[in-house]
């Protein structure tokens, strides 16, 4: 299978741009055009950038219930959002009946929390944590969190359905895995496990394409993400969903999808002596699914579904995905984001707050991984977290 992905690789590195890391590891790391665009199109880029920031009122047809204002809302300086449900949510809820996958029977397949004057929200989000604590094999204690959630309806009566929260991932080279072609990603699926190494990740199958965004991998191209995210997140209509109009036109979405595109990746930032941690993020295992170079793309992912275990299901069944499937996200860039955000949030529902939280949640398919690294000496551990810090 890795011998078919080599053969193949002078194709799949044909339509990506020969330059598209940046050197800036600032809060604004995640915002710069690709390197080399004419000044045509950093003049698309600007205007992109322009209507990614855009707040909707009312009178540009928000709502009439909503979970954020703006695209940059919950995509924090063009990165991740925080599990927080305040005056406007930087997290969502995706919402199912009780079986995990029929549309929930008030909400759809999603909460709309906020409305305008006038409207009553969909329902509110109570969110709590509880920890959950352990210890490595050599005695050093750890403490997790786990959320808990409760949907309630407008009277704060609690309403039973399948829910998972979650934040939204980081968009910052997103134009760039748009552009690894399909064959790059099925060459690196393995669903009956025939290597016996444990991993038996799987494509996400839809019907326009391969799943490649998303935390469940259940979009596949960034435009209709985009006009998802329009009519799902702010109750605005498009011409890929017009449902009687298209409130945010053409040229507009085209604009946003633009801006996506051609968002550039950090350059990684690492010293020599970092490397010893790359090596034990090889040996441990984790590379088999954060694979180190996707058709020549260092961006430590696969794009694959991998079964994670119980512990990170969510009840919630999307695209191709179960309730335990996950898509491997990609790990560039992950060391700023506490520069980007403020503070460390990971995992699709935001639970870890930090690298290590995040590798002590995995299980099913990473839990091999999960137990090597708790196997290792702690300056062996903390060694491969700095690896991952300087990504």
């Amino acid at each position: 299978m890795r011998r078919l992905l080599l053969g193949l690789l002078p194709l799949l590195l044909g339509a990506l741009p020969a330059r598209y890391l940046v050197q800036d590891a600032s809060s604004r790391a995640f915002g710069h055009p690709l390197p080399g665009l004419s000044p045509e199109a950093l003049e698309a880029f600007r205007l992109g950038d322009q209507a990614f920031n855009r707040v909707f009122v009312r009178e540009d047809g928000l709502g009439p219930r909503f979970v954020h204002q703006s695209c940059a809302g919950c995509h924090v300086g063009d990165g991740r959002g925080r599990p927080l449900f305040a005056q406007r949510s930087e997290a969502l809820v995706r919402t199912r009946a009780q079986d995990g996958k029929t549309p929930h029977p008030l909400f759809g397949l999603q909460l709309q929390d906020h409305a305008l004057p006038g409207y009553a929200p969909e329902g509110r989000v109570e969110l709590r944590w509880e920890a959950v604590e352990g210890r490595y094999p050599d005695g050093t204690p750890y403490r997790l969190r786990r959320p808990r959630l409760r949907v309630l309806d407008p009277e704060g009566r609690p309403v039973p359905g399948a829910y998972s929260l979650r934040i939204a991932p980081p968009v910052f080279g997103t134009g760039l895995l748009e552009k690894v072609l399909e064959a790059a990603i099925l060459a690196l699926e393995d669903p009956q496990d025939q290597d016996g190494d444990g991993i038996s990740g799987r494509a996400a199958r839809l019907e326009g394409g391969l799943g490649r965004f998303g935390w469940k991998a259940s979009v596949e191209s960034l435009l209709v993400q985009t006009a998802l995210a329009y009519r799902e997140d702010m109750g605005l209509s498009t011409p890929l969903f017009p449902e009687g109009g298209a409130e945010v036109g053409e040229e507009e979405l085209k604009r946003v999808v633009f801006y996506l595109e051609n968002l550039a990746v950090p350059a990684f930032r690492h010293l020599p002596e970092d490397l010893r941690g790359k090596r034990l993020f090889r040996e441990v295992g984790c590379a088999s699914c954060h694979v180190e170079r996707l058709a020549g793309l260092p961006a430590y992912t696969d794009l694959l579904l991998h079964d994670l275990g119980e512990g990170l299901a969510d009840g919630v069944a999307e695209g191709a995905a179960s309730p335990s499937e996950w898509r491997t996200p990609p790990l560039w860039g992950i060391g700023l984001t506490r520069k980007v955000l403020g503070e460390e949030v990971y995992l699709h529902d935001g639970r870890a707050r930090s690298l290590e939280e995040a590798i002590l949640w995995h299980g099913g398919e990473a839990e091999e991984a999960k137990r090597r690294f708790m196997a290792l000496p702690k300056e062996d551990r903390e060694a491969l977290l700095r690896f991952l810090q300087g990504l």
